[in-house]
């Protein structure tokens, strides 16, 4: 893909997001009205593994094309940066939460469904995110969400199927991760019941700016449930963030839960329906045929990752992720400033 497309062939406008991998610029392809995403990322500094991964992310996500995620349109390699087009989109769900503070449940519901339709699809074709937070998820036309930010992302061969290296944020992390224990791809399911979890009560359910304090937290503390939650909504987060994996909500039960799939006569449930694949086989099981430690070497301990970026957590973006796509990108912290619940706050523990 080297040289396929030429920096002369987009006028570069505003900066729009900046992450510790590079600058994102809103632009648009010459002589046509096609409004751009430029991701412009520097050689100078980066390691072999480092450039290995861009070239990977690229890979992974020329492959992609669903309404759920961000549409990759093109990529070159100069000898001393590279260049990633992505289509545009207007902000990110994270800038909704830090001005609106949570979410009524019907546009949880939405985001949900929307959410779970992205994940069917990617891990039908193998793929696991890594990376799954409210930065990653951008607002597109017509409110459509779009999944972005596949720098974490990893595609799982027929004899890699459970993997051991620490990717993430470390807030949306599953328990199996932060202990560094192998995984698969119920990681991203875990994830999005932490983000759903976030949008409706305003705050993760996990929540510390201390490292040790937030592991224990994610790996033996219950999820306390607070009021006027559905009964669906309940069970479906349940479902998502049981600590043990091989209990956790997984495919294809939870694309049938009624939380995500409502009314089944409604535009809602018939645009998901439609979007996720003909065969709906059960995608643990094709995750589980096999499983191997692979990856081991790539390793990173997770107090490297989630120290600092939970010490950061009120200034920052959690994590130091790429931004691959336009929005604020380096804005506060998801949950920036938002302490974790004590007691007597009217919440639910859970049963």
């Amino acid at each position: 893909w080297v040289g396929r497309a030429r920096m002369d062939d987009y006028h570069v406008q505003e900066q729009i997001g900046e992450g510790s991998f590079g600058k994102v610029f809103k632009g648009r392809r010459r002589y046509t009205s096609q409004i751009v995403a430029l991701k412009y990322i520097a050689k100078h500094g980066k390691s072999e593994k480092d450039l290995r991964n861009l070239r990977s992310e690229i890979s992974i996500q020329r492959k992609l094309e669903h309404p759920g995620i961000i549409l990759l349109l093109d990529a070159f390699e100069t000898e001393t940066e590279f260049c990633i087009v992505t289509e545009f989109a207007q902000g990110e769900l994270f800038e909704i939460l830090e001005a609106d503070g949570s979410l009524p449940e019907l546009e949880v519901q939405n985001i949900a469904t929307q959410m779970v339709g992205a994940l069917h699809y990617l891990h039908s074709n193998r793929i696991i995110h890594r990376d799954m937070k409210p930065q990653n998820i951008l607002i597109g036309p017509d409110r459509q969400l779009k999944l972005c930010d596949f720098g974490f992302a990893r595609a799982m061969s027929q004899r890699t199927l459970v993997l051991t290296s620490v990717k993430g944020t470390p807030l949306y992390m599953a328990p199996e991760l932060v202990q560094e224990q192998p995984y698969n791809h119920t990681v991203d399911l875990w994830s999005l019941g932490v983000i759903l979890y976030e949008l409706f009560r305003g705050e993760p359910p996990f929540y510390t700016n201390n490292i040790v304090a937030l592991v224990g937290q994610i790996v033996k503390d219950p999820v306390v449930w607070p009021p006027g939650m559905s009964p669906d909504m309940k069970s479906f987060l349940k479902g998502l963030l049981i600590k043990d994996p091989k209990r956790r909500l997984a495919w294809p039960e939870l694309a049938d839960h009624p939380f995500v799939r409502g009314d089944p006569n409604s535009e809602s449930c018939i645009a998901f329906n439609n979007s996720l694949p003909v065969a709906r086989q059960s995608i643990s099981q094709q995750f589980t045929q096999l499983a191997v430690r692979g990856d081991a070497s790539n390793a990173t301990p997770v107090s490297k990752n989630a120290k600092a970026a939970v010490s950061a957590s009120k200034k920052t973006p959690h994590g130091s992720s790429t931004v691959t796509t336009p929005g604020k990108g380096s804005a506060g912290a998801g949950s920036g400033g938002r302490g974790t619940p004590g007691p007597g706050q009217g919440s639910e523990p859970t049963v």
